[in-house]
């Protein structure tokens, strides 16, 4: 862990040096993940820096894991889901506010390192330091599974709010009461279970920097 933050620390620094700063970093990606950045689309691996507004689609069978810079937090990306990363630094820290289109996400936020919320079509979703993960369904509905910790959900609508804790699961439509209730062993499924599981550790990474004169460097670190 100390490497990784180390490492993340790193990757910041010599953004800064080179190129428009990263957001965040992908850890692991498998299977076809593209990236959509300034109107053009191409495939993502593992390694790769993302930016704000930076858009990631998974097909089925696909996902990513990535991690914000600071080090505060693991996103995964799970199959057939899309999500846009957006974040604001703020005395020091830095504020994420990802937004996803659809599909389904799990994160893992650290305490204390600026504001987490993931945003829907219809539900904002906050957290302090937590493990939970969020679904949109095809109407826009938000399901919210809380693992520790405690998740606020906000209807975009009406603003109303309702708390998840660890063992509860929430669901939104964007207006109206938000229901609580306890999660049952089928919202998480087998396929849920693996990629939650999934290590994220890896040996190399690979970056590629483009400053604002268009000029291209790629940087090789090898973890040990």
């Amino acid at each position: 862990m100390k490497k990784l933050i180390a490492l993340l620390c790193l990757i910041s620094f010599v953004f800064i040096a080179f190129a428009q700063e990263p957001v965040a970093v992908t850890l692991k990606v498998k299977g076809d993940v593209e990236l959509m950045r300034n109107n053009e689309r191409s495939a993502i691996v593992t390694g790769a820096s993302l930016q704000n507004s930076d858009e990631l689609e998974s097909s089925a069978d696909s996902y990513a894991a990535l991690k914000f810079v600071d080090g505060s937090s693991v996103v995964k990306l799970f199959p057939n889901s899309v999500l846009v990363i957006n974040t604001e630094k703020s005395n020091e820290k830095l504020n994420k506010r990802s937004y996803l289109k659809s599909g389904n996400v799990w994160s893992k936020v650290m305490k204390k390192t600026g504001t987490f919320e993931i945003e829907t079509p219809t539900t904002v979703v906050s957290v302090k330091g937590t493990e939970f993960k969020v679904g949109v369904e095809d109407d826009g509905s938000t399901q919210v599974i809380t693992f520790s910790g405690e998740v606020i959900m906000r209807n975009k609508e009406d603003n109303k709010t309702a708390s998840v804790t660890a063992g509860n699961k929430g669901r939104s439509t964007g207006s109206g009461e938000i229901s609580v209730s306890e999660t049952e062993e089928s919202d998480v499924s087998p396929e849920d279970e693996e990629i939650i599981g999934q290590s994220t550790e890896y040996q190399t990474l690979e970056l590629e920097m483009t400053n604002a004169d268009g000029q291209t460097k790629t940087v090789i670190i090898k973890l040990k």
